[in-house]
């Protein structure tokens, strides 16, 4: 198959990942090498793993791991498994997130768990509520006791409106164990317990801050290792990590073979879960937030732990498994869930891969999204598709040219500019034209390779942490332009950009730098009618409201502008009908067609 022809067949607007020399195989420079392309359509929200192992099931290679568990640590930090989620809620492990992946990875020569993160200066993992001087700045998580903006329906739709603090915590120690620190738990309704802790977590700790040391700072000492420490135990970590994908639009993830990897039968694994997927035998019902009001677990477990947030406990991993014959160039693919994997992914049987049964959800029309349909079904039912090509195909593939005219500038909207920005550039030229972009931020100088792999990969501009899209199809020499987000009031950043074409070779890295403005707070609701006329900016229609203007209206230049339009007239309108029962209630007349079509549109 010709260069141009893979081309066509996997056509994608995504930056998604970008896959390295030294890691990960990624050519700097054109030579004849095999590559394997993986595609895949996940739902939303899809937390990720993927890697490749032996015909005879040895662990080899990470590919792909998504932020929340790589660069955020919602595997490894403070708070017990068993915690309510929430909106960027910080605390709490998620130890059954990606557990295959975590097991295997375990399994390689020489690999190590990580160190296990804990509160650190509070009675158990089981108390959200503060007790001590134990917290610093936090610039990703945020944690609101309103159950309104806590749900799982209303997740995505809530940014911090103001500065928040959070325990970052610690690494458990030897004595700790000896005194027999814990967690509660329950394994099922009203059947509660407490779990004794030890050294050793299956995943990386958090390492997207450094501590703080600044007066009304109290970070531990251990924050400072974090990110160090991660590196030594998975050395490739800063390679394989990813933005969360947006659902419902097809991801690709490409792997340069390593030369002294023999051709033959290969695995391709894909393990996807995806917090609060509730089911009939998964849900909160069975799996509830331990809640008790007698015994030990009291003294182990807060109210706001027990009330805030939702149960977030759902169905286990779905795994996906394709065979791939490396060396060869073809086309594998698997329309059917392999297996799914443990709740909680504890102890010695915690990797193992379970045969999907009635009690996972297989139904796309019924319940799209849900259980095996977190990667869904593309061209003709292949749920994961892995395209492999033999060196000649890109023999002489040579790399695209250098991206010129790279600017990052303020974003459009005032109110939003502390966190998005627009980025533009020349698009490049390459032979047979550019597969994706790979676009990276640091508040650290991006300097090289190494650095650039160091900093997060970009996010778009939403309130939603989904990876940026970059257009591929714009011709080279013309312009290029995308609204970014993820990024933190009156921070310098620098933005590193490279195009990587058909044959995973890259272009040199385009740098830029950026300083974001301060945050410009609002002393009122931002749907001033809406809350005039329901009397509460709490109404569950407000909320639904907001949910569609931040995720429809504000991600497109036509309606970011209806919405300042808004802003200019919406005041005014107000005050007419506040103090007016007989205009409120016409008002919320004329609303209610609005607030189901909004609801509809949001599933």
């Amino acid at each position: 198959m010709t260069s141009t022809r893979l081309r066509s067949s996997l056509l994608a607007a995504s930056t998604f990942l970008g896959l390295t020399a030294g890691a990960l195989g990624l050519a700097e420079t054109a030579h004849a090498q095999r590559v394997i392309d993986i595609e895949y359509t996940p739902t939303r929200r899809a937390q990720i793993a993927v890697w490749l192992t032996a015909e005879d099931g040895t662990y080899l290679r990470t590919l792909m791991l998504t932020q929340a568990t790589s660069l955020y640590g919602i595997g490894n930090r403070p708070g017990a498994m068993q915690m309510n989620s929430g909106f960027r809620w910080p605390y709490g492990r998620r130890e059954g997130v990606l557990p295959v992946w975590a097991h295997a990875r375990l399994t390689a020569p020489g690999a190590r768990p990580f160190r296990r993160v804990i509160f650190q200066d509070r009675l158990s993992e089981g108390h959200a509520s503060r007790s001590a001087s134990d917290f610093s700045r936090d610039d990703h998580f945020c944690l609101s006791f309103n159950n309104a903006t806590t749900q799982r329906d209303a997740l995505d739709a809530v940014s911090c409106a103001s500065v928040f603090n959070s325990d970052k915590g610690r690494y458990i120690t030897e004595a700790d164990v000896a005194e027999g620190y814990r967690e509660p738990a329950e394994s099922g309704p009203g059947v509660s317990s407490s779990y004794a802790l030890g050294l050793d977590s299956l995943y990386p700790p958090r390492r997207d801050v450094r501590r703080c040391t600044e007066p009304g700072c109290y970070d531990t000492a251990d924050v400072d290792l974090f990110n160090a420490d991660a590196r030594a135990v998975m050395p490739e970590i800063d390679a394989v990590t990813a933005a969360t994908p947006p659902g419902e639009v097809a991801q690709h993830i490409m792997f340069t073979v390593p030369d002294d990897w023999t051709s033959g039968t290969y695995y391709v694994y894909v393990e996807v879960n995806v917090e609060g997927d509730w089911s009939e035998q998964w849900g909160p019902t069975q799996y509830p937030t331990p809640h008790s009001d007698t015994g030990l677990l009291t003294e182990q477990w807060d109210y706001w732990a027990m009330n805030y947030g939702y149960p977030y406990r759902g169905q286990p991993s779905m795994v996906y498994r394709v065979e791939v014959p490396i060396g060869e160039t073809g086309l594998s693919s698997s329309d059917e869930a392999y297996g799914y994997g443990s709740l909680d992914g504890r102890g010695a049987t915690g990797g193992d891969i379970h045969p999907i049964d009635a009690t996972i959800v297989d139904d796309p029309t019924g319940a799209p999204g849900s259980g095996v349909d977190r990667l869904h079904a593309g061209t003709g039912g292949a749920r994961v598709r892995v395209r492999s090509m033999a060196a000649e195909a890109c023999r002489l593939n040579r790399p695209p040219t250098a991206i010129e005219g790279l600017v990052v500038s303020q974003y459009h909207e005032r109110r939003q500019a502390h966190r998005f920005a627009h980025l533009e550039m020349i698009a490049p030229d390459d032979d047979e034209g550019i597969f994706q972009y790979e676009v990276r931020y640091s508040d650290e100088a991006i300097t090289d390779e190494a650095s650039f792999l160091r900093a997060r990969p970009a996010n778009a501009a939403s309130l939603e942490i989904e990876a940026l899209q970059v257009p591929i199809d714009v011709p080279a020499g013309q312009v290029i332009a995308v609204d970014l987000g993820g990024l933190s009031f009156e921070r310098h950043y620098w933005f590193g950009v490279r195009a990587i074409d058909g044959c995973n070779t890259a272009s040199p890295i385009a740098v830029t730098e950026y300083t974001t403005p301060p945050i410009q707070f609002t002393t009122v609701s931002p749907c001033f009618v809406a809350t005039a006329a329901y009397g509460t900016p709490m109404a569950d229609e407000i909320g639904v409201l907001r949910r569609f203007r931040d995720r429809h209206l504000l991600t497109s230049p036509l309606g970011a502008a209806l919405v300042d339009a808004y802003y200019e007239v919406g005041p005014g309108l107000a005050d007419v009908i506040r103090e007016d029962e007989d205009r409120r209630s016409v008002v919320r007349t004329l609303l209610s067609p609005i607030v189901a079509l909004a609801r509809w549109i949001d599933g």
